[in-house]
């Protein structure tokens, strides 16, 4: 397992570590899967949305740009740092070991 810390603080209280929280390997592994989903749905943004709403040009699509980053930014892409703690959760589900 891994712990992981977080923060629920007020704004003004920045940096102040408040909580630990502790993730399964099982609970890593969504994250990269969720990263992987979010990488396609970026694709499927810039390659259809941004064209038809007229490029950057619109208001609409740099806010939606702005909203993406700040979803990696706030999952900290997703806890990419930590991956590969869910190698062994990965790992398990290969050459039919269970």
């Amino acid at each position: 397992m891994l712990t992981v810390r977080t923060q629920l603080m007020p704004i003004s209280v920045a940096g102040e570590i408040v909580q630990d929280v502790t993730l399964t390997a099982a609970e890593i592994a969504r994250f990269n899967e969720a990263r992987e989903s979010f990488k396609l749905i970026k694709a499927l943004y810039w390659a259809h949305v941004v064209p038809s709403l007229g490029g950057f040009d619109n208001p609409v699509t740099g806010e939606l740009e702005r909203l993406f980053e700040r979803v990696v930014f706030d999952t900290r892409n997703f806890l990419y740092p930590h991956r590969n703690a869910a190698a062994f959760h990965d790992a398990k589900h290969v050459g039919g070991a269970e």
